[in-house]
């Protein structure tokens, strides 16, 4: 096991400890809407599907080193793979710009 993948599998533990930390910090019976599950399950379950789809990369780029996937396998995994990361990217910028123009409003 080299460091790059002790560091991926440590990075995965703290995300998850943060969503676990999330789902349990919140409700979602009080924030729930018209969908029952309210904005903080969508956000996880779109988070977790993100990282579902960055783990899945990742094993087929690693089946691919043993010779059990082909190159287009693994291009399709890495080009998803990438898709869900600039989703995610976006999504949390427009977070954090929603959040800034929150705090420019006058009281």
């Amino acid at each position: 096991m080299n460091l790059n993948t002790i560091g991926a599998n440590n990075a995965y533990g703290f995300v998850q400890k943060a969503l676990d930390s999330i789902n349990n910090g919140v409700s979602t019976s009080s924030t729930s809407g018209a969908s029952g599950s309210g904005f903080a399950g969508m956000v996880s379950d779109a988070f977790n599907s993100s990282m579902n789809v960055v783990k899945n990369s990742e094993s087929v780029s690693a089946a691919a080193m043993t010779g059990k996937a082909s190159v287009t396998d693994v291009v399709t995994a890495v080009n998803s793979a990438d898709v869900a990361l600039k989703s995610v990217v976006a999504i949390r910028d427009k977070v954090i710009a929603a959040y800034q123009d929150i705090i420019k409003m006058p009281i």
